[in-house]
């Protein structure tokens, strides 16, 4: 048995590759490479206009003008949106789905919108209301590209209107009864849910309404698949 002091040692030997250095015809190929590329990119962010020649003299300003079916125009930005801009928004009455009005109202009633718009949660009151005389208020589901859910439910709760329990089986039970919102599961529903609480005033949302629109003013935190959002 031979000592191991009289095995033959490997001698790993450094091959260096010698790359090849930066010249000026590298310096100037990236040049062109990224001015190609920029002017590329505008081309394609303008598309080629069929219009004459004699057109294209016009003011450029009215391209960036939307008019609206109902009349009026604002300014919208052109390129994906087009000229014209139709939107319909349909508003939940609280007589026609079984436990929005207890969402408004509580159990019993007699919380009013005026009493809920002047504490610190008014702005589910006053996004009800604007919403309830917007020109863009549809009252034809079927013509609707978002539907608005009224509900107070922070007011209400504060007020002792309904309690936690009730409030997430109150949200429950509305939702069963919209078919628009189990056709689209529910990415076309605006929801308000003020304070700090957020969304979290109903219990469930992650199970319901984890795909809606969701408002929330004066939110800190809202927790939404491993995302916080703010």
């Amino acid at each position: 048995m031979g000592s191991p002091n009289n095995r033959p040692t490997r001698i790993f030997s450094l091959h260096h590759h010698n790359t090849p250095p930066c010249t000026r015809s590298h310096q100037i190929g990236a040049l062109l490479l990224v001015a190609s590329t920029f002017f590329l990119t505008r081309l394609f962010d303008h598309p080629f206009s069929t219009c004459p020649p004699s057109s294209l003299n016009h003011d450029h300003t009215s391209q960036n003008v939307v008019h609206f079916s109902d009349g009026g125009s604002l300014s919208w930005p052109q390129m994906g949106y087009g000229t014209h801009l139709s939107l319909k928004i349909y508003v939940y009455e609280e007589d026609e789905i079984d436990g929005l009005k207890e969402l408004l109202r509580g159990r019993e009633g007699r919380i009013s919108a005026d009493a809920c718009v002047k504490g610190q949660w008014g702005t589910q009151v006053k996004i009800h209301r604007l919403l309830l005389q917007s020109r863009f208020r549809t009252r034809k589901k079927g013509e609707a590209n978002l539907f608005f859910v009224p509900a107070y439910a922070k007011c209400v709760r504060m007020m002792g209107g309904l309690n936690d329990k009730e409030i997430n089986h109150t949200y429950v039970k509305a939702l069963s009864q919209m078919p628009y919102f189990r056709r689209s599961g529910g990415r076309d529903h605006i929801f308000v849910f003020p304070s700090g609480a957020g969304a979290h005033l109903f219990r469930s949302w992650a199970t319901y309404i984890n795909r809606s629109i969701i408002l929330s003013p004066e939110l800190m935190a809202l927790r939404m698949s491993g995302c916080v959002l703010v």
